[in-house]
């Protein structure tokens, strides 16, 4: 409610003085003016602090970090949020070179993809990054494999981790592995800044796989790669 500024009211006296009665018309008059003027009802004056407060963008009046804040219905505030999903074979191109795992987004909320392998956020924090390769090994020599995360373009410190992929069991069918990682990937300048996945093998016959969707039963198709992200805290 918008403060009313104090008005002087006349004093009273024992003997009625007409002068002292136009005195508080004037002073009552003053009043109506500023409540006509100045006042804001508390019902208004809550919907304007509740829309300032879910506003987007960061500041002293609390709430989230900025990019973030908004209605979802009655469910609650909307976080950024998306599942990356590869329905294609992705190949080893050198034994001496990283190869970048690519995707395209199968959902999302203002997460996105760029050059297939770059993963960029609409607002700084931190994200929960979950990932699981389909790996196959189709020579019958066992093979090295290693993944790991880049900061925008740089190796991410101690991201990497490796595995030991069988030699194949048949000319036919090849060995599996399904590496699982999880990580947290801070973003400070969501202009600029992106996440991608590196990986590599010694092995030029070993591939994160795609598989067609089976039959007796009917079985739903393999994706080579299903990454999710999720925005967890502000910086």
């Amino acid at each position: 409610m918008t403060r009313i500024a104090n008005v002087r009211l006349p004093n009273a006296s024992a003997a009625y003085d007409p002068s002292q009665f136009n005195q508080l018309v004037r002073s009552l008059e003053q009043i109506i003016l500023q409540l006509n003027s100045t006042y804001t009802p508390v019902p208004s004056e809550n919907t304007a602090g509740a829309a300032t407060w879910m506003a987007m963008g960061s500041g002293a009046g609390g709430g989230f970090a900025g990019g973030i804040r908004g209605f979802q219905n009655s469910n609650g505030i909307i976080l950024p949020q998306a599942m990356m999903i590869s329905d294609q074979d992705q190949t080893n191109a050198s034994i001496t070179g990283e190869n970048l795992l690519t995707f395209a987004p199968a959902f999302s909320n203002g997460i996105s993809v760029e050059s297939g392998s770059r993963i960029k956020v609409p607002c700084a924090g931190q994200y929960l990054v979950t990932f699981t390769l389909q790996v196959t090994n189709r020579s019958n020599t066992a093979a090295e494999f290693e993944v790991w995360a880049k900061d925008t373009g740089v190796n991410y410190p101690l991201s990497n981790t490796r595995f030991d992929v069988p030699a194949r069991k048949t000319a036919s069918i090849w060995s599996h592995i399904v590496p699982a990682i999880t990580g947290i990937f801070t973003v400070d300048d969501p202009t600029n800044d992106y996440l991608q996945v590196a990986w590599w093998s010694d092995n030029l016959n070993v591939f994160i796989q795609n598989y067609a969707a089976g039959t007796s039963p009917t079985r739903p198709a393999i994706p080579s790669v299903i990454l999710t992200i999720n925005f967890v805290s502000a910086n």
